[in-house]
């Protein structure tokens, strides 16, 4: 696809990216000197009209949008010109979630806080998207970009909806990418699609940045087969993040958070591992304090209740430190099941 000359962006010839709705190509400013390289996504011709309203509706949003999180759009067409395109920044340094998690070296694999700052940008970008009312719908590695500092930014709102507006979607269409959409964004889905759509998402992604690998159907692996816990049996700081899974990961929306409290769950999460707090599963048996010694069972637990222990009370004394701990053993119990048992 040809760029008109009437335009004061030129190609390098490098394409960036090319898909089913257009390509994106590497361009250069005919206006400026500095040689400095954008991305230009031009839309292909011919498409059914839906693909031109998508298409003027993605660069709506993006315009709207401005977060440091998501990609600027500098120059763009306006409906009804016969090349239809838009330029954005382009960061030569940078490289998708989905690239860099086929590499070794990539720095997320298996690194608790960087992943968790990954996710808290996501969290951050999806919170801008609901001050907008924007959903972006297809939320996965291939659409994130991942700066040297390891900063994010979010590209292609290519499927994005605006809430409130109709909804822009092709024939038969799945919505989103395999794998990391939500349930109600398959084809036949049931439920609204919203910024929980999103977040849903974003729980997938994070898995994906511990793990370098790619998402699994549905959610219930997660949260057994594929939970941290089962992965990573010698990094119990990881097994923390199942309080995030749980928020994200749900087939229900209901039972997702909302972007507010997605970010403040993984500063919560970030500063438990942070501070050297044991997972639930380790304070079966050794001490939350010193996390050292072994926890022995108090027979004599009356001495502490005066004579009268509160039912379902547990006692336990450190072998190590000697601090003396009580909980509620069916509470404690209950927790460890569901940990196991969520879908």
């Amino acid at each position: 696809m040809k760029i008109p000359e009437k335009l004061k962006w030129k190609a390098t010839g490098k394409v960036l990216g090319q898909g089913g709705q257009g390509v994106v190509h590497e361009v250069i400013n005919k206006d400026e000197q500095n040689g400095k390289k954008y991305a230009l996504k031009a839309l292909s011709k011919g498409k059914p009209l839906e693909a031109y309203q998508r298409f003027y509706r993605e660069i709506k949003a993006i315009k709207e949008l401005n977060h440091p999180n998501i990609i600027k759009i500098f120059d763009h067409s306006n409906e009804g010109y016969d090349f239809n395109y838009y330029v954005m920044e382009s960061i030569e340094e940078a490289d998708t979630l989905g690239k860099l998690l086929q590499k070794e070296e990539s720095p997320f694999l298996r690194n608790v806080l960087k992943s968790l700052n990954l996710f808290r940008q996501l969290a951050m970008v999806i919170k801008k998207c609901e001050s907008v009312n924007v959903v972006h719908r297809d939320l996965s590695p291939a659409n994130i970009l991942i700066l040297p500092d390891e900063t994010i930014k979010v590209i292609d709102f290519g499927i994005c909806q605006i809430e409130g507006q109709e909804t822009i979607t092709l024939v038969d269409e799945n919505i989103g990418t395999p794998n990391y959409r939500a349930p109600e964004c398959e084809f036949g889905g049931v439920g609204k699609i919203s910024s929980k759509s999103d977040i849903y998402s974003a729980g997938k992604i994070f898995w994906s940045a511990i793990t370098g690998l790619n998402a699994f159907a549905r959610e219930k692996p997660l949260f057994n087969s594929a939970s941290m816990r089962v992965m990573y049996p010698d990094q119990p700081e990881l097994w923390h993040l199942h309080h995030i899974f749980a928020r994200t990961v749900r087939s229900d929306p209901d039972e997702r958070s909302s972007a507010d409290e997605a970010v403040y769950l993984s500063d919560k999460i970030r500063d438990a591992v942070a501070n050297g707090y044991p997972p639930l599963e380790l304070m079966i048996n050794t001490c939350p304090i010193c996390g050292l010694g072994k926890l022995e069972r108090d027979r004599q637990a009356h001495r502490f209740f005066a004579g009268n222990t509160p039912k379902g009370i547990a006692v336990y004394i450190c072998a190590y430190c000697g601090n003396v701990l009580t909980r509620n053993e069916e509470v404690f119990l209950e927790r460890l099941k569901s940990r196991q048992t969520l879908e």
